[in-house]
């Protein structure tokens, strides 16, 4: 068990419990809203607790230790409880959760068909930066005091989440919380923001497939995609190194999950720029087709910065029409 995560024995609740979660190997957004925003409703005295589904993602290690935070989530799932979603909109995601049990879901993304089916959800959803902005507002417009622990981890979890207030999806909303949250703590600052961001680089390319995160699987238009995404330092230098192997694991999955289109949007955290490496010349005509990416040698250059949950969003919203 990671230093940082200290998981709590199970507690007695009742149906007034209401408990905050978020998708399965949440970052650090995800991480930083379920923390938060169990605090805010107890400090409203509305009962709350959060609980984390499998293993935070490293980034959520690197700011725990670097600030001494202990997490201290659920142990195990407490079924009479009132369900709050946060940076996820999507409850098939859970199968474990009824949608009619879902009360309030907090969101960054498109949202979902799936969605609908939380019939008793009070549902908040902005095209913004970080969810972790819109739990941070709650604390700012109702003038609820906020920890230090909640602080960083919001002010951290946008930061990441929208790398650097760079992303396109970044709002004056995200930039304004954040300059609102630096001034808290002195804790929190723009230092650290590259040593958080060249820690969390360091990839382990023994295990590349868990670090590209290309696992989830959706539909567009009858074809089946993944996209994978890498946040990491010196992008450029890092392809030269392990290019083959991504490719590997591309075929590998493709394979695996009889899919039509498989790519890694491959993100330099620290310049704001990415490339997409595909592995077919199906992906980069569909690629240029939808976004007009044009490729050379498997590799797109692209001259306008773009994160995966943008790709993502557009597609949701393409197959909406569709």
């Amino acid at each position: 068990m990671n230093s940082y995560l200290d998981i709590r024995e199970e507690l007695n609740y009742n149906m007034n419990k209401n408990i905050v979660t978020s998708y399965k190997n949440p970052d650090l957004d995800g991480i930083a809203c379920m923390y938060a925003y169990s605090e805010f409703l107890n400090k409203k005295n509305i009962c709350s607790d959060y609980y984390i589904i499998g293993i935070p993602r490293k980034e959520v290690e690197i700011v725990c230790e670097m600030f001494n935070i202990k997490l201290n989530g659920l142990k195990q799932w407490e079924k009479n409880c009132n369900v709050i979603l946060v940076d996820l909109n999507n409850v098939k995601r859970l199968d474990f959760i009824l949608p009619e049990d879902v009360t309030e879901i907090i969101d960054h993304h498109v949202k979902t068909e799936d969605c609908a089916k939380c019939v008793n959800a009070k549902v908040q959803i902005e095209l913004i930066g970080a969810a972790a902005t819109l739990v941070a507002e709650k604390f700012k417009n109702e003038n609820v005091e906020i920890s230090r622990e909640s602080a960083i981890l919001l002010y951290y979890g946008i930061i990441s989440n929208s790398i650097n207030l760079k992303s396109k999806v970044t709002s004056k909303k995200d930039i304004e919380i954040t300059e609102w949250l630096k001034s808290k703590y002195k804790e929190i600052s723009e230092e650290k923001i590259e040593e958080i961001f060249t820690k969390k680089s360091n990839i382990d390319t023994r295990n590349l497939r868990k670090e590209i995160e290309a696992e989830y699987v959706v539909e567009y238009k009858n074809k089946k995609i993944t996209l994978g995404q890498l946040e990491i330092v010196n992008v450029k230098e890092f392809l030269k190194e392990n290019e083959s192997r991504l490719k590997e694991i591309l075929n590998e999955i493709k394979k695996e999950k009889g899919l039509d289109y498989i790519f890694i949007n491959c993100v330099d955290i620290l310049k704001g720029e990415n490339i997409i490496l595909t592995i077919d010349k199906e992906t980069e005509n569909f690629l240029y087709d939808e976004f007009g990416f044009e490729f050379e040698d498997g590799k797109s250059c692209l001259k306008k910065f773009v994160q995966r949950k943008e790709i993502m969003n557009e597609l949701r919203m393409r197959n909406e029409v569709y």
